[in-house]
Formats: structure tokens, sequence, C-alpha cells
């Protein structure tokens, strides 16, 4: 199916156990997920590779009649325009020296879920992610010029196979799907997670 459009993307650490720490200083936030919106210049791209492996032929009766079944890894290439240094660092697991220095530390489990849409805006896909891990693995820095030069946030996911996936690192889901369930999804995704609840009248 054709899509369109890179439509909203959402971050949150998970701990070990695959649940979302729902924190605003060991988290992302307070509900525990970071949506990547238009006050940070959105996300120009995310790529996703390795969606699909080749298993090993098997040969018989000199030619080729089966195939070893082999769980892809998919990795994700993103391009944030703006995303915050706060968020950036815990993401990478670096730490505070509590003067403004931040050096690597445990690199910490990161759910992520990519949403874009259908054709005509009908519809939306997400792809979901539970566990990964994020990594920089450089940074440019130009001069300015007659014009400001302006460099893009890059960052590398690299996703990780979960038991409640049956082993899967990737789940697609659909909303045009009978019985598709945002809820369900996000709590799916990223380990439980439960939006704050609102004051009534509010």
């Amino acid at each position: 199916m054709a899509t369109v459009g890179l439509h909203l993307l959402t971050l949150g650490l998970v701990d070990d156990d695959g649940k979302i720490i729902a924190d605003a200083s060991k988290g992302l936030s307070a509900s525990g997920i970071y949506q990547v919106t238009s006050a940070q210049l959105g996300t120009k791209s995310a790529e996703i590779t390795n969606l699909g492996k080749a298993g090993a032929l098997i040969y018989g009766n000199d030619g080729a009649v089966d195939q070893l079944t082999s769980v892809a890894t998919p990795s994700v290439a993103l391009d944030f325009n703006n995303l915050p240094f706060d968020i950036t660092q815990k993401l990478l697991g670096r730490v505070s020296d509590g003067k403004g220095g931040y050096v690597p530390g445990a690199v910490p489990n990161v759910a992520l879920m990519i949403n874009t849409r259908t054709i005509g805006y009908a519809n939306n896909i997400y792809w979901g992610f539970a566990r990964g891990n994020v990594i920089q693995t450089g940074a440019k820095i130009d001069t300015n010029t007659q014009d400001e030069v302006r460099q893009d946030d890059p960052l590398t996911y690299q996703s990780f196979s979960v038991d409640k996936w049956n082993g899967q690192a990737v789940k697609v889901y659909y909303d045009g799907d009978t019985g598709f369930d945002n809820s369900a999804m996000l709590a799916d995704v990223f380990g439980g997670y439960a939006a704050p609840a609102t004051s009534a009248g509010h």
C-alpha cells in the first residue's frame, strides 16, 4: 500500500521488562511518551530498512525446494529538524555531570512508533517497535556563509525482538482494520502506556 508523508513520530523509554517509564525525570515525560510535533519542527524522515530477510535456501533433487525462516531486525534512520537537547541525551543514555556536561552511560531501551497515511489521507498506518536502542554515529558542523547553515539531528534506531510479538521486532497497525483500537496499540508498543486522565469539564 502506498503511503503519503510522515504524520507523527512518537518515542518512549521502557524498562528492562518493556514497561513504559512514565516519569518526567527518568523517562521522556510524565506520561512516558514524547511526540515530535511542529513545536520541534517535526521529523523530516524515518527510513526503515531490513524489514525482511531471505533465509538460506534448502536444496534437494538438484534444485531449491525450501527456505529457512529468518527473523528480520529492522533499523530506522531518523532525521529530526530540531529534537530538544535534553530528549536527545535521554534517548542516547548520556549522563549529566551536573555542570552542563554529558558523558555516555548505559544505553536505554527505546520504543518507537512512526505514523504515516494512505493516499488521500483516508487512513493511518503505524509502524511500531517495542524495544531498541538509539545511537548517534556522527555530527556534522558547518560554517555559516551568506546564508545560515543548519544541520539536522540524524539518529539511528536499532530494533530488537520482543517476546510479546513472538520474537518479532516490528508490528504494523492499520486504523482501517475492523477492531482497530488506538489505546490498545499505544499500550502494546509503549509497554502499558495509558493516556493521562483528564478532569471533567476540561
